[in-house]
């Protein structure tokens, strides 16, 4: 599921990427709590982070799994590195996030929370 979804952040997916995400979820950060209670929502955030990281020269991303805690039958914790490379291939930047992933009626994990947990530039 971190794999697709790492690509369609690469690649500006917009419809994965909000098909990953449970409404409603909840995204943490420094700069505050964002309730996300549509799907479109999940849509227009990702829009606008996608353009800034383009703009930054950052052209993909994948995830690399750090811990998984199962919590119950239908949720598990998961902290992931997302490092972010150029059009190189060069790891120019990276960012840790913790999730809660829950288990659908469909049996696919989706974003329930998701909280940013630091952010380091890459020295050159």
């Amino acid at each position: 599921m971190l794999e697709y979804y790492g690509a369609a952040l690469s690649d500006g997916n917009f419809a994965v990427i909000a098909n990953a995400w449970a409404v409603p979820a909840l995204v943490l950060s420094d700069a505050g709590a964002l309730p996300v209670a549509d799907i479109h929502e999940v849509e227009k955030f990702f829009a606008g982070a996608v353009e800034w990281y383009h703009n930054q020269g950052i052209t993909s991303t994948r995830p690399e799994i750090q811990r998984i805690d199962v919590l119950s039958e239908r949720l598990v914790a998961v902290d992931v590195r997302w490092p972010s490379f150029n059009a190189a291939g060069q790891e120019v930047m990276s960012e840790l996030s913790h999730y809660i992933l829950e288990m659908g009626s469909d049996s696919q994990l989706r974003f329930r929370v998701a909280l940013t947990r630091t952010a380091a530039v890459k020295d050159k």
